[in-house]
This record gives C-alpha cells, structure tokens and sequence, in this order.
C-alpha cells in the first residue's frame, strides 16, 4: 500500500525545489487514489504533460501501485496569483442568509 508521506518523500527527493506539496489520500485510506499539489520553479516553462511526466518520473513504480492520481501543479509565481485571486474572491463573496457578519468601521 502506497502512503502520502511515501509520494511525497518521492517528490521531495526526486523533483526538489518544491515550494509547497500536500498529498491528500482519497481513496478511504487504501492508497490507491491521491490528490497532490506541488508548488515548483522546476515547472517553469514546461508545457502541462512534461510536468505530468517530470512527477510521473519521480514516483517512479510508485506509479504502478496507483488506480488514480489528481495533479494540480504550479510555479511559484502562477501559485500566488490563484492564491491572491482567490482571497480577493471571498473577500467579496457575501455571508449566507442568516450567518452574522462583522465589519469594522473607523469612527470619522
């Protein structure tokens, strides 16, 4: 049975330069289903499948082990712009009807 800390160990070790990864088990915990997320400069200027390939690679017969692997992979620079948009985006998104919300005014 494949873990998450074993994926990740594999990234870490196989990739580098990873700015941020979290490696999810969807699979009720048999290790056969994982969600990842890698954050690296190691993607820069490759296209979406070399990505794939280069993180297929570093998993190496890890892969063989896996029935489904859901990867969301960024630059560092691609990563903090999704990360700022989507704060920007709750910061604008409206409380649910009937959930209380606190706003600060500065007394004039």
């Amino acid at each position: 049975m494949v873990t998450a800390e074993e994926i990740e160990s594999l990234i870490q070790t196989n990739i580098g330069d990873i700015h941020k990864i979290q490696v999810d088990d969807v699979s009720g915990g048999c290790g056969s289903m994982f969600n990842v997320l890698i954050v690296s400069d190691k993607f820069k200027g490759l296209m979406r499948l070399k990505q794939h390939k280069l993180v297929h690679q570093a998993l190496g017969d890890t892969m063989k082990e896996l029935h489904a692997l859901t990867l969301k992979l960024y630059t560092e620079e691609q990563y903090q712009k999704i990360a700022s948009e989507s704060a920007e985006a709750a910061a604008q998104t409206p409380a649910p009807a009937g959930e209380e919300t606190t706003e600060h005014k500065k007394d004039a």
